[in-house]
Parts: structure tokens; C-alpha cells; sequence
């Protein structure tokens, strides 16, 4: 009699042997995304699981009236991706495939329950012991090497296959209606396969019977087969500890690295409002904020770093073609104007209008709670580390005063407007009486005028206020 671990490593030898017939019945590798196990995978057996990554939570910035989106995040644990990634490293590394290491298991896993519910010492000694092949077109040796070996072309084995697995039937159907042990025999092998039906033993069953002589002489065969069986087991348990420890290392790096830390995206956060500009509303700007702000381990803590924010004027036309109404000029206008008839004949821009503002600066934010809505303190300014402003503007305008054009005489002032400082303006002006082509009185000035930059960098000159939502 053999043990019961004797007949299943038998058994295991047989179902390796069947599945090389039939390897449909096995999981074919196809990778699933989204967070998706690779299939022939048991992730069960890798001691670091996934499900980790980026964990994150909304952040809103307010600056007056415009409000900036960022987030409150931390990369924790091993993503899927992650581990996935570690899985195909290590198959390439060791020469395995996602379909041979589920083989394996599966073989491993269904030929020790099989053995143990459908076969004992008595029917596997009886099988091997009494029911004979009968003559066949080939020998037991030859039909081993198409089973273990694959020593002939697919569509030929095939044909041998089913005729030796026939020949199987036949030999089990006439031994249970004899008399005897091997009929006693026969009877349990004919219960067992007519019972189970598809059960994939059944395939095994009569693979042990035309094996019958090689495996009861002590096939050497048979002996090498059980010990590559041995060694394929043994190189998956490395394959398994091999990822186990890499997925551990890698968590544990990234465990090492992590930190929550607050992030606004610039291309997340482009925002266009109105303001007044040299006392003329309507200008249209833009703004942009950018920066990480990075906390500890905990979500509770201090959370340090630089933000930047930076203006640009979409549309300055108001105050372009409002020049002369704007503080301050709008008094020259009407001194000129008093002096006569004087209308406007031209306003010229000379070159486009320029108005940027680059700043950025050293902020704290302190946040003391990680549950529902929390609005955190705010140490620090948008300007703290510095404060680049790009400002051009130059035009041109003319009057004429043609109330004395009958006697020959015509009044003219011309100005240029240039500014390289949002808060001035500088005008360049000539104004002269000409009489018959002649000039009679001219009068050069150069004056500088203040003016309000308005509402333009609102946003910079009001409080941060920062609101985080904790969903958990």
C-alpha cells in the first residue's frame, strides 16, 4: 500500500502531465486596469498589500473676491500600479509567466483534494496492479513521452491521446463486470468516473491506468517528473517571498518620503476679474496662483513653502482711450479746452500696454484639527519673497483750435504719455499758434502726474484665508 501523500504526489504528477494536454482549463494571463490584479495571480500570498496612494482633500484659497482650488495631499502605501509592477519584475527576473505560476497552483491545489476525496490506497493499488492496457498501436513508453515530453507534433499526439484514453474506458468497463479483487476494483474506478463526470480527475483516472506498468516498475521517469515538479514549487514560493519583500521595501520607502503638503496648480487656477485703473473701471486682468505648502507625517501641523501669484492684464483699454479723463489729466483737458475751440483730432497708441505682476512669498499655515471644515491661522505674505512689477504704456494725442482759421492762425498741442510705474504717468507736451504756416508762440512742458493703480492687484492686497474640508 502507498500513502495518501504518495498518491498525491502522484496525482500531481498525472494533472501536470494532463495540463499539458489541455491547458485551457487554466487562467490566461490578461491584465485588467483601473486598480484591476493581474489574472493567475494569488495576491493573498504577498504579505504587502495594495490599496494605498493619493490621498487627498479639497483646499480653497480666498484673496477678497477671488477664490483659488488646491488640495491637501499624502502618497501612502502601495497602489495596484505599484504592486503590479513589482509582480512583473519579478516574473521577468525569474523566467516566469503569470500562466505558469497559476498552473502550478492550481495543480498543487486540486490534486490534494482530489486524492483525498476520490481515492484510496485499495483503488489506486488495484488499478495499478490489475487492469492491463490492452495492445495498442503504440507502447506505454512512447505515449509517456507524448504526455510528459511532447515528443510529437500537436495534431498526432492528439489522436494518440484519445486513442489510449479509449482503450482506458474500455479496460475500466470490462473489469468491473469480472469477479474478484478486480472486479471490486473496476467497479469503484467505474463508480468514481461516471459519478464525477466533467470532474477534472477524470482525465487523471485514465491517465493512471495507461501509465500503470511505468509507474508500478519505479519509473526513473516518473522520479525526475516528481522532483521538476518539486522545483517548479519551490521556485513559486521564491517567486512569492521575492515579492513580498520588494512590495515591503518599496512601502516602507515610501512611508520614509511621505508627507502631506498642500499644492495649488497654476493650470487649475487662472482666474479673470474687473478693476479700476487710473480711475477708470472696467480693465479686465487675470490672476494665477501656484505653490506647495509641506506639513509632516500627520495632517495636523504646521505647513510651510512659497506661493506664487502673478497678474496680467487681459484688457487695458478703459483706461487707454479714457487717458485724458483719468485724476489729474482731466484737469490739463480742461484748461486746454478753456482756452478756445480745441477738439481732439487723434489718440495714438504708440506700443501695446503692458501691466504684469510677478510676487511670491513665505506662508504658514497652521492647521490644528483634521475633521469637517477647518479654516486654519495664516503667518506670512504673498510678497515676502518678492515682488517684480512689468509696466509699459505710451500714447500719443492731439488737439487743434481752428477758431481763428479764417484769419490764418491755428492753435495746436500735441502730448506723449509714457509710464513705466502703474502709480505715474509722464506727459511730454508742446503747444504753439501758428499763423499762415508760421509759428508765432510755442510752450514745452514736461509735467509727471500721480495716478491710482486702482483695483487691479485687489486680490494681493487682501487677507489669505484658507478652508479645508475633511471628509473622514
Amino acid at each position: 500500500m502507498k500513502s495518501l501523500k504518495k498518491i498525491a504526489s502522484c496525482l500531481l504528477a498525472f494533472l501536470f502531465a494532463a495540463s499539458l494536454l489541455s491547458p485551457a482549463g487554466f487562467p490566461v494571463s490578461a491584465e485588467q486596469h483601473n486598480m484591476a490584479e493581474i489574472v493567475g495571480i494569488d495576491y493573498d500570498r504577498i504579505t504587502q498589500k495594495a490599496g494605498g496612494g493619493l490621498k487627498t482633500y479639497p483646499v480653497t484659497l480666498k484673496l477678497g473676491d477671488v477664490t483659488f482650488n488646491g488640495e491637501l495631499s499624502a502618497d501612502f502605501g502601495l497602489t495596484y500600479d505599484e504592486l503590479n509592477e513589482i509582480i512583473r519584475a519579478t516574473l521577468a527576473e525569474k523566467g516566469l509567466t503569470a500562466e505558469r505560476v497559476a498552473l502550478v497552483a492550481k495543480i498543487a491545489s486540486r490534486a490534494q483534494k482530489d486524492a483525498a476525496l476520490y481515492w484510496g490506497d485499495q483503488v489506486l493499488e488495484g488499478l495499478l496492479s490489475y487492469l492491463k492496457i490492452p495492445e495498442t498501436p503504440f507502447s506505454v513508453a512512447d505515449y509517456y513521452d507524448y504526455v510528459v515530453h511532447g515528443s510529437t507534433a500537436s495534431a498526432e499526439k492528439t489522436v494518440k491521446i484519445n486513442e489510449a484514453k479509449n482503450a482506458a474506458k474500455a479496460v475500466i468497463q470490462k473489469a468491473a463486470t469480472s469477479a474478484g479483487k478486480l472486479g471490486r476494483v473496476g467497479r469503484v474506478a467505474k463508480s468514481v468516473t461516471n459519478t464525477v463526470g466533467s470532474l477534472p480527475m477524470y482525465g487523471a483516472i485514465e491517465n493512471t491506468v495507461m501509465v500503470a506498468n511505468d509507474w508500478s516498475n519505479g519509473s526513473k521517469r516518473y522520479e525526475d517528473y516528481l522532483e521538476l515538479l518539486e522545483e517548479n514549487l519551490a521556485l513559486i514560493n521564491d517567486f512569492y517571498a521575492a515579492c513580498s519583500r520588494r512590495a515591503a521595501e518599496k512601502a516602507e520607502s515610501k512611508d520614509e518620503q511621505n508627507a502631506w503638503s498642500i499644492k495649488f496648480d497654476k493650470r487649475k487656477n487662472y482666474r479673470t476679474y474687473n478693476g479700476t485703473f487710473w480711475g477708470v473701471p472696467g480693465n479686465m486682468m487675470s490672476c494665477e496662483l501656484s505653490g506647495e505648502l509641506k506639513g509632516g507625517k500627520d495632517k495636523e501641523g504646521a505647513y510651510s513653502g512659497t506661493l506664487w501669484l502673478d497678474f496680467e492684464a487681459v484688457d487695458l483699454s478703459p483706461a487707454e482711450t479714457n487717458l485724458e479723463n483719468t485724476p489729474g489729466l482731466a484737469a490739463f483737458k480742461s484748461l486746454l479746452y478753456s482756452m478756445g475751440g480745441y477738439r481732439k483730432v487723434s489718440d495714438t497708441s504708440l506700443s501695446k500696454t503692458v501691466l504684469r505682476r510677478e510676487t511670491q512669498g513665505e506662508l504658514t499655515v497652521y492647521v490644528t484639527s483634521s475633521s469637517g471644515t477647518v479654516r486654519p491661522e495664516i503667518a506670512g505674505a504673498l510678497t515676502s519673497g518678492g515682488d517684480e512689477l512689468t509696466f509699459r504704456f505710451a500714447r500719443k494725442l492731439e488737439w487743434h483750435d481752428d477758431t481763428m482759421a479764417a484769419l490764418g492762425a491755428q492753435g495746436v498741442t500735441e502730448a506723449t504719455f509714457t509710464s513705466s510705474d502703474p502709480a505715474s504717468v509722464t506727459m511730454q507736451s508742446s503747444s504753439r499758434v501758428t499763423q499762415n504756416g508760421e509759428v508765432k508762440t510755442q510752450q514745452d512742458s514736461t509735467e509727471v502726474f500721480s495716478q491710482d493703480p486702482g483695483t487691479v492687484f485687489a486680490p494681493l492686497d487682501a487677507a489669505p484665508s484658507i478652508t479645508i474640508g475633511f471628509s473622514d
